[in-house]
């Protein structure tokens, strides 16, 4: 009799668990990205420096989302879902640097290549934490940076004013800015996220345009692949490829050089 018992209630404990599996691949994209925006509004701590999708997967585990169901989502959010909209777009970024400040140390490819320059314009897109932005201030350079998350822009005005440093911070998205024409004597990507009609719409001739004669363009991470591929393509008058490289090494993202990854590397002239 014990032993019926036993396996009935092992019985029910399976079925429980198969619904509650089930009842979690359930959910709609809508209900994948409202759980997520609470589970944001007060995040947990993170002492051991983990991604913010770290974190989320992990609570989601917690709640029995089964682990491949949990990425699913994590991916479903960071990319689809995030696109969706512009809100959705502020949100998560806001979310990202609610949570981690972002990296510190300006980028080696940038230190490297302005040790040669004179001080000049320069913009830094998708600034974020603003590390960037202040190394370049430091060195003399007129630095104007923006970004879509409010929260990263109030991390670089705090940085700012810690180090004694100004630069210009702006508000805005990539198709929001206003890249000026022949303005910017160096351009900066660092680490950035853009969306495929970005590159069209922003990052070719209306970028190229916003250069002075000379200007540089700086990018690292994984977006340079298609930048310097859509800058190829319209045969821009003046383009110069001086550097690509493609490896494996630390990223200087925000693992903070210890997360060892594909690293590209573009240095792009408008010569004059």
């Amino acid at each position: 009799m014990k032993r019926q018992m036993r396996k009935k209630t092992f019985l029910v404990l399976l079925a429980w668990l198969a619904l509650r599996g089930l009842s979690a691949a359930a959910q709609t994209p809508d209900q994948i990205w409202n759980h997520f925006v609470e589970w944001g509004r007060n995040p947990p701590a993170n002492p051991g420096n983990k991604s913010m999708m770290e974190l989320y997967v992990e609570q989601l585990l917690a709640e029995g989302v089964p682990k491949e169901e949990a990425e699913r989502r994590a991916k479903l959010i960071s990319g689809e879902l995030r696109q969706k909209s512009r809100a959705n777009n502020v949100l998560f970024w806001d979310t990202m640097f609610r949570i981690r400040s972002g990296p510190e140390r300006p980028l080696k490819l940038l230190a490297e290549t302005i040790r040669e320059l004179p001080p000049g314009r320069a913009l830094d897109v998708a600034m974020g934490n603003g590390r960037n932005a202040a190394f370049l201030a430091a060195q003399g350079w007129q630095v104007t940076g923006y970004d879509i998350s409010p929260e990263a822009l109030a991390i670089a005005r705090r940085r700012a004013a810690a180090l004694g440093v100004s630069y210009e911070i702006v508000l805005s998205d990539h198709r929001s800015f206003d890249f000026g024409r022949e303005r910017w004597d160096l351009v900066l990507f660092s680490y950035i996220v853009a969306d495929e009609a970005d590159l069209d719409l922003v990052f070719g001739k209306k970028l190229w345009d916003s250069l002075r004669p000379g200007a540089r363009v700086l990018c690292e991470g994984n977006f340079c692949e298609p930048l310097v591929r859509t800058l190829f393509s319209l045969t821009l008058p003046g383009f110069r490829l001086e550097r690509y490289s493609d490896r494996e090494e630390m990223r200087e993202d925000w693992g903070s050089g210890s997360v060892k990854g594909r690293v590209i590397r573009a240095v792009v002239r408008k010569e004059p």
